[in-house]
């Protein structure tokens, strides 16, 4: 790390970035039925930024397969992450959740993982069909500015309803190029020889490791804003993280997200990036 990354990342220690999400983001929660599509993580612990596993009745688990680059589960194991009385994984292979059975679940939980999915609106939708009715989702989501995506645009909502329009699937490999030509490897732990890392990304229907979509907080908020989540909290935080809690609205309504999108909205004063700041 050069001066000026550890210059800038004891500005936003001091600014607080490190510290524990108000309980807003986790109050809601309490004594609720929770599902973690792609966990688990380390931000939801007890001693995490955002500790919401002890505040659940039960925590259970969906992965496309329980080993992946990121988590080795058993699927024949409890699923119970730090606190949550134990709950089961269940693998499901597409993005839809398959098998799945509707309105089982209070909340969705998830954490670095709506940029894996070539097609983020009907993954959303698949979470809604899950969820009983106005149910809550508590997402965490790579901010590109912070990531080894900070060279990339970010991904407009019109891509994002085009995938959903042509059914995208995971086998498409439409931002491959993009991500070998733009790609900060600097900011990436996978230190891999590079022929061997590409190779990873071009197989990506069996690593899932392409990020297919790049997200700055508008585009998040744009993107659940389309879904039908109504979001109630939200806070990006340094090093690379943004944190929606949010709850899908009633079957016909419309979420009322003007005030989270506005260019005075709170989390945008706070956000250490400047594209967020911008009006």
């Amino acid at each position: 790390m050069g001066l000026k990354d550890a210059a800038v990342n004891a500005r936003w220690r001091l600014a607080g970035h490190r510290r524990p999400l108000p309980d807003g983001f986790v109050a809601p929660l309490g004594g609720l039925r929770g599902l973690e599509v792609g966990g688990p993580t380390d931000r939801f612990k007890r001693d995490g930024i955002c500790p919401v596993y002890p505040r659940l009745a039960s925590c259970d688990a969906v992965q496309w397969r329980a080993d992946t680059a990121w988590h080795r589960l058993d699927e024949a194991a409890p699923y119970a992450p730090d606190g949550t009385p134990a709950g089961k994984l269940v693998v499901v292979e597409r993005g839809e959740l398959e098998g799945l059975p509707d309105a089982n679940w209070d909340v969705l939980l998830t954490s670095h993982v709506i940029e894996h999915f070539a097609n983020p609106l009907a993954e959303l939708a698949a979470w809604r069909r899950v969820l009983v009715p106005e149910g809550w989702v508590l997402m965490v989501a790579p901010h590109y500015a912070g990531t080894f995506d900070h060279r990339r645009a970010v991904t407009t909502l019109d891509h994002i309803v085009a995938d959903q329009t042509a059914g995208t699937g995971e086998d498409d490999l439409t931002h491959l190029d993009e991500t070998l030509r733009l790609h900060d490897r600097a900011r990436d732990a996978d230190d891999s020889p590079r022929e061997q890392w590409e190779a990873a990304r071009r197989d990506n229907l069996n690593t899932r490791l392409l990020h297919h979509h790049v997200f700055d907080g508008e585009a998040l908020l744009r993107l659940l804003d389309r879904a039908g989540v109504q979001v109630h909290r939200m806070a990006v935080r340094h090093p690379h993280d943004t944190f929606v809690l949010g709850r899908f609205v009633a079957d016909g309504a419309t979420p009322d997200n003007a005030a989270v999108l506005a260019a005075d909205a709170p989390w945008r004063r706070r956000s250490p990036f400047a594209c967020d700041r911008r009006p």
